[in-house]
């Protein structure tokens, strides 16, 4: 009997101590996010994309990409927002996401008007560091490539640079920011000019003359 009396009936599991660190805390949050083969995820304070900073990938290329991949970019992670505001129940975490993707937002539609607004009659512009891009061409790297490297292609597309570069010349009066990349324009240019003086003129090729018919 007295063995009986020793048996100590278990606590239930309701009623047993949970560690202090085990207290209140809440269950962990998916935020990963696909959308037409692009993942997006929030971790540790910040946005991934393709695990990748997607602060950094924006500073880093926001100059440099063409606005039609930022203006993809900007819908597909305001749809990121629009599905972890449903999908996610943590106010403070959705706070800070949020904060971010606003501030993205801002800079990516910054971005996107300026490109815009340095167009001239379809031929956008932009100056970085000193090298001049034309509808997303660099054209100073292009002109150093074609002079180590003298192809028929690369007369072509130098001619098609050199009117480019006319457009703007030409229209220079209607926009207040060709003032910035004028000097550049003009001795690109000229530089052009001369490196066509390189190629051998092209030759037009004449049918053979028709040789007089027997009977006349």
């Amino acid at each position: 009997m007295s063995e009986i009396r020793n048996i100590r009936v278990p606590p239930r599991i309701d009623s047993l101590p949970l560690p202090e660190r085990e207290i209140g805390r809440k269950p962990a949050q998916d935020w990963r996010f696909t959308i037409q083969g692009q993942k997006f995820d929030f971790q540790g304070g910040k946005i991934l994309l393709n695990n990748q900073n997607l602060a950094e990938l924006i500073s880093e290329n926001l100059t440099h990409l063409s606005a039609q991949y930022w203006t993809t970019l900007s819908r597909r992670l305001a749809r990121y927002r629009d599905w972890a505001t449903l999908h996610v129940d943590d106010p403070e975490a959705l706070a800070k996401f949020s904060a971010l993707v606003h501030a993205f937002l801002t800079k990516i539609f910054g971005r996107i008007k300026k490109k815009f607004d340095e167009t001239l009659d379809g031929v956008s512009f932009h100056l970085e560091d000193g090298q001049l891009l034309l509808n997303g061409v660099n054209v100073n790297a292009f002109l150093e490539m074609a002079k180590k490297h003298r192809t028929e292609k690369g007369r072509i597309f130098l001619k098609g640079l050199r009117n480019r570069l006319a457009i703007l010349q030409s229209n220079r009066g209607g926009n207040p920011n060709y003032e910035k990349i004028r000097e550049t324009v003009e001795r690109l240019a000229a530089a052009i000019e001369k490196e066509l003086l390189n190629y051998s003129p092209s030759v037009i090729e004449l049918p053979p003359p028709s040789l007089p018919s027997p009977s006349s």
